[in-house]
């Protein structure tokens, strides 16, 4: 169908939508939206069968759905309370179609041809054809080059040797600076502490012990500071754990994925899962702590051997 057409049909649709007051009646438009464009006669062959109508300008068409509007429609009756808000949304959504589709009408064929040559052109230049590190490494090629070629040159070669001597050193020498780059990186990944991106404790560059933590635990629920002891505990016996043998720390890894990578047979799984349920409860479910979190939390922590039994009245 032609642009003017649906243009002004998309406008009777809006006006039409937009005086229905029950949501009960939005469904009986459905049947128009369909036939949307085509007034009295038969649906030509360029409507679409579902979800959408085609607009044609000579040679060319555009697909547009109308899915949305038709599942607004049909199931506005569910939720009749809805429906102004419903309908403001769907008048305002259809005029915006229609105001985009007559913005397009005076488009030429021959202006969306410039319109494409142009995009091409740009796209074509140098600055979209290559990255930020080929175009680095150009210049550097190109400026050692240079240096290379004028070494030559002073010392009585042609320039046409001095030119092609100068750009095999130009490889090498940028060759080498990758290489040098990746030896760098290399030895500082391996000299950095293994767990070093454990950060169980805000400020601190190195993962503390377990027996650390679990003083830090004891000494927070001493001053009130609840929420802070029981994650301190929970951390405690994830490092205890790891200094064991058991696991090694992984930040992403949740609590829930700590405890199936302790078998339930080890004497240690008790511990920890009731340290887990009580961390997930205070932590993340904002649960008051209570006395008897303390206690437990303090007991587990002795049997899993973070705190020694004389570290309670410290």
């Amino acid at each position: 169908m032609s642009r003017a057409r649906l243009v002004a049909d998309l406008d009777t649709l809006s006006t039409e939508i937009a005086a229905i007051e029950n949501a009960i009646d939005a469904p009986h438009l459905a049947g128009k939206v369909a036939a949307l464009g085509h007034g009295s006669d038969a649906p030509p062959p360029d409507m679409k069968p579902r979800g959408g109508w085609r607009v044609s300008d000579g040679n060319e068409h555009t697909d547009i759905s109308n899915r949305w509007l038709l599942a607004a429609l049909i199931g506005a009756p569910a939720r009749p309370g809805e429906w102004p808000a419903v309908r403001a949304a769907i008048v305002g959504r259809l005029r915006s179609i229609s105001a985009e589709i007559a913005s397009g009408a005076g488009d030429s064929a021959q202006t969306r041809a410039h319109a494409r040559a142009a995009v091409e052109a740009i796209l074509a230049r140098r600055e979209f054809q290559q990255s930020a590190a080929s175009r680095w490494r150009e210049r550097l090629q190109e400026r050692v080059g240079q240096w290379f070629e004028g070494v030559l040159e002073r010392l009585g070669a042609g320039r046409g040797t001095a030119r092609g001597t100068a750009l095999v050193f130009a490889w090498a020498a940028a060759i080498a600076a990758l290489a040098g780059l990746g030896f760098w990186l290399a030895r500082t990944i391996a000299d950095q502490p293994r767990g070093a991106g454990l950060a169980l404790a805000a400020g601190s560059a190195r993962r503390p012990r377990a027996r650390d933590l679990a003083l830090r635990a004891l000494r927070a629920a001493r001053l009130g500071q609840t929420r802070e002891a029981v994650r301190c505990a929970y951390g405690a016996a994830l490092v205890r754990l790891e200094e064991q043998g058991a696991w090694r720390i992984d930040d992403a890894r949740t609590p829930r994925e700590y405890l199936p990578m302790l078998p339930a047979t080890d004497s240690r799984h008790a511990a920890l899962l009731d340290l887990t349920r009580r961390f997930e409860q205070v932590w993340y479910g904002n649960r008051p702590v209570a006395d008897e979190d303390a206690r437990r939390m303090t007991d587990h922590l002795e049997a899993l051997g973070c705190l020694r039994p004389g570290d309670r009245a410290i």
